[in-house]
């Protein structure tokens, strides 16, 4: 090949690439450093390679549904999560509920559009459910709508989630621990009277401290079930807002097409 025409075709391919790389949207993205199987496995700041988990599978699955989106991924605890999302230092988080006090912290997908409008249950990561978690012997008693039996000590929960202010607006008194597991520890030495956790992580942590923990049950029908979804910052949607609407349709489709699926590969995790 003659020397011109070969750096003819370089300098072409050198330009093609600076456009595609110029069109290339670079999102950080931010998770809880706790693990929640399935949806998210291993704690600290370390993102499996084989089984990071559910969400942050479908989460990594955008990459191939959008073209030109790059996504890095990071763990830390979830209350930096909201604070960093707040504060535009990263581009979204999830698994987050739906709180409308959120909406100073960045958007969920909504019907309209609109960071307030009526948010789309539609384009969701998933839906998880809440459950209170008592001693074998406990009289703690939950009807569906009144919780009794605590007497003087409060209701565990964790840090920062949503659960939380469900059970402030009720009127139970609420103590808030880091994680799952201390709160089920604080249970067990009666420190509080019972634990508002999350079913898949409270269930999944139990199965595989038995006998340890097998003084604890859980009691029925779930205290509420919240969807999840991928929440992006301020600054990510009015910089990208097409493609903002593109990534939370996205997710509906890996979740139709996918999360059956992904489910069954960690089913392992959750037979623990």
């Amino acid at each position: 090949m003659p020397y011109k025409a070969f750096t003819l075709i370089s300098t072409t391919l050198i330009v093609i690439f600076s456009v595609l790389n110029a069109n290339a949207v670079q999102m950080t993205i931010s998770y809880e450093d706790k693990e929640q199987p399935p949806y998210y496995l291993g704690t600290g700041d370390n993102i499996p390679i084989d089984k990071p988990g559910v969400a942050v599978e479908m989460v990594k699955m955008l990459e191939n549904k959008l073209d030109g989106l790059k996504i890095t991924l990071k763990r830390t605890p979830w209350k930096r999560c909201t604070l960093e999302l707040s504060r535009n230092t990263v581009d979204g988080i999830f698994n987050a509920s739906y709180r409308k006090e959120r909406l100073e912290l960045g958007w969920y997908p909504t019907i309209d559009g609109t960071l307030e409008g009526a948010v789309d249950n539609s384009r969701r990561i998933t839906t998880i459910s809440y459950s209170l978690y008592v001693l074998r012997d406990s009289k703690v008693a939950w009807d569906g709508k009144t919780i009794t039996g605590i007497n003087d000590r409060k209701v565990g929960a964790p840090l920062g989630y949503s659960i939380v202010d469900d059970l402030l607006q009720i009127g139970v008194a609420v103590e808030e621990a880091p994680n799952t597991e201390m709160n089920l520890r604080k249970l067990l030495k009666e420190r509080i009277s019972a634990a508002a956790l999350q079913n898949v992580t409270a269930d999944g942590f139990i199965k595989s401290h038995v006998p340890e923990f097998e003084k604890i049950k859980k009691i029925e029908p779930p205290l509420v079930s919240k969807h999840y979804y991928l929440m992006l910052s301020n600054k990510f949607v009015e910089t990208n807002p097409k493609l903002a609407q593109k990534i939370w349709d996205a997710i509906k489709e890996i979740r139709e097409a996918k999360f059956e699926e992904l489910v069954l590969k960690y089913n392992d995790t959750l037979k623990k």
